[in-house]
């Protein structure tokens, strides 16, 4: 095996993470690169705006009978203010459906990032198994005469795998934080409405 010295030296002159990971990684690798940031920039921003609804959702929570047109859950609520005297069955269909209504607002971009987790190690696969055949191109034309350009297109090969990985761990996590913000908001509507619907029929059963 190699000595010590020369294993540090091997090691020092390898590429830089640019020169690994945006040029090894060709096309693909770039393209890994490009839809994770902007897959990370969205799940950040949809982070930032369901932590804003949460804390909303929190506070018409705490006074349920003064509903506010500014959170969902108040904008549901509003249904059952605007006409108390509607039967149970109108009551329940109303609310549903007001809650229907939220619901698109607050998993938006949700798929993107499912997507994208999803498809990202593919690309990086792709691009592995791609720069493999130029690599066995090659063997093909020049023969296995020099070892360190062989070693160097299989290494250049697998960068789009681990950035396919990279990408696809983060964005995963990303996607099952916004979902449970977005699932937890959903969750209260559906309590409140079911709460609302459970008193009018236990008032109209005395």
């Amino acid at each position: 095996g190699p000595s010590g010295g020369s294993y540090l030296s091997a090691l020092i002159s390898s590429p830089d993470f640019r020169t690994r990971y945006w040029d090894q990684g060709g096309q693909i690798g770039q393209i890994i690169i490009y839809i994770g940031v902007i897959a990370m920039a969205i799940g950040i921003i949809r982070l930032f705006i369901l932590s804003i609804v949460s804390a909303k959702v929190n506070g018409q929570l705490k006074n349920p009978s003064q509903p506010r047109k500014n959170n969902p859950l108040g904008r549901v609520l509003m249904v059952y203010e605007a006409d108390k005297a509607m039967d149970i069955e109108t009551l329940e269909l109303k609310l549903g459906e007001a809650i229907l209504s939220e619901t698109p607002r607050l998993e938006s971009w949700q798929t993107l990032l499912k997507i994208v987790s999803t498809v990202s190690p593919l690309l990086g696969l792709l691009g592995t198994v791609t720069g493999m055949i130029t690599v066995f191109q090659a063997i093909t034309l020049f023969g296995t005469g020099d070892p360190k350009i062989m070693a160097g297109g299989i290494s250049g090969a697998l960068v789009t795998t681990v950035l396919g990985i990279v990408v696809a761990v983060p964005t995963i996590l990303m996607y099952t934080i916004v979902k449970s913000r977005s699932d937890r908001v959903i969750h209260i509507m559906e309590e409140q409405a079911t709460g609302i619907i459970a008193r009018r029929a236990e008032a109209s059963g005395k």
